[in-house]
């Protein structure tokens, strides 16, 4: 079950995306750095009116009443860096959202034995960490191959990003991929796990990836997951995925085609915006649209020229195409044509949409029925006319037989 704990520090990050929308995405590549300093510094000024900071060499750190303590922020610029197992005779059991957030100086970073909770995207911006290593007798996480895991191996917490390694796969008992866990990492591919049920919010934003494969286990891609991937190129959607988040896979400035699978059932706000795509085929178990999903360049605001929506009569895709949404400001004006015919691929329980252009029906259509029903009651008539001259001469020819 996917985890429900959502963090002050996440929480305003989603904030500031929702500042910046529908009028433009929540950053570009070059502006990443500028954003992490904002939430950065939001985060600092809201947490601080909540609870009384204290620091510690590097450290600042929040007291609990219980002797234990909260890592709140590290400011450092040291390489190897250790967290300590105490503070100020505090013991040291957490580490709050976004705690390391652009430390660029570590290249390894060691995690003591009292450590029982990471929170989201400590280590957002951390480019230089190439291992994580964790005190052997923590019961909470591990490492394998630098890599930072829960201690059952479910959760991939963190990627060390400095690696110069272009590939990796995620081993499998992996079911979630935590927030930010391989942002700005090296990677061109990524193999995933057939246990894997959640791709959470910023996991591969900024990597250099050129095509995912998916796997059929997957229930859920979180907000902006994706977002600035320019290199992909090529997705495998699985069937089993139920919800696309939000920029999901905006600016991915060279997608050009995909194919969602029938079972998908939410594509939130600007999940493709900013992509190359000209025409989309969405699925009838598509229920729920977010503004400027489909068909909108990287400002949210722009439509693509002449995109083409594929779908099945009276469904979400139809309405996505003329929907007004007043709140946001913003009208659709899209090309919708009907699916007319499915064939079902039975071997991978997937169904394809056959795309058939109905222009020419429905501009053509009324008049060529109209034409069959008129010779069809013209047919009909000749026979009548035929069959009643026929009666007439049979029946002038028995009465001259008289």
């Amino acid at each position: 079950m996917k985890r429900n704990h959502i963090t002050l520090w996440m929480t305003l990050l989603v904030a500031l995306a929702a500042s910046l929308s529908p009028t433009e995405l929540t950053a570009s590549a070059e502006d990443s750095t500028a954003v992490d300093e904002s939430t950065t510094q939001a985060y600092d000024s809201e947490s601080s009116q909540e609870e009384e900071h204290f620091t510690s060499g590097d450290f600042t750190y929040i007291p609990n009443d219980d002797g234990t303590a909260v890592l709140y922020q590290c400011i450092t610029e040291e390489t190897d860096l250790v967290v300590p197992a105490e503070l100020d005779g505090y013991t040291v059991t957490e580490i709050d959202g976004g705690a390391f957030v652009n430390q660029d100086s570590i290249v390894t970073l060691t995690l003591p034995e009292t450590i029982e909770f990471i929170d989201d995207s400590c280590f957002y911006g951390c480019n230089s960490i190439e291992e994580f290593i964790v005190a052997e007798d923590n019961p909470a996480y591990m490492t394998q191959d630098g890599v930072l895991y829960s201690s059952d191996g479910q959760y991939l917490i963190a990627y060390p990003t400095g690696l110069d390694a272009t590939t990796f796969t995620i081993p499998d008992g992996v079911i979630e991929i935590w927030s930010s866990a391989f942002a700005n990492a090296p990677l061109t591919s990524v193999v995933f796990p057939d246990s894997l049920l959640y791709i959470d919010d910023w996991s591969f934003a900024y990597t250099p990836l050129t095509s995912l494969e998916l796997p059929e286990s997957l229930l859920e891609i979180g907000n902006d997951s994706f977002i600035y991937c320019n290199g992909l190129t090529e997705i495998t959607f699985p069937s089993s995925l139920e919800i696309i988040g939000a920029e999901a896979f905006a600016a991915c400035e060279n997608l050009a085609e995909i194919e969602l699978q029938d079972g998908l059932q939410t594509v939130k706000m600007s999940a493709f915006a900013g992509t190359a795509m000209t025409e989309v085929t969405i699925p009838a178990s598509v229920t729920a649209i977010g503004f400027s999903a489909f068909g909108y360049e990287t400002d949210t605001v722009t439509q693509v020229e002449d995109f083409v929506i594929y779908g099945t009569v009276g469904s979400q895709a139809q309405t996505y195409c003329t929907e007004i949404d007043e709140e946001n400001d913003y009208e659709n004006h899209f090309v919708f044509r009907s699916v007319m015919t499915e064939e079902v691929d039975t071997a991978s329980n997937t169904v394809q949409a056959i795309e058939e252009d109905t222009a020419f029906w429905q501009t053509y259509g009324k008049w060529i029925l109209i034409s069959a029903a008129a010779l069809a009651v013209l047919i009909i008539g000749v026979v009548l006319v035929f069959s009643g001259r026929k009666k007439a001469k049979k029946d002038s020819s028995n009465e001259e037989t008289k």
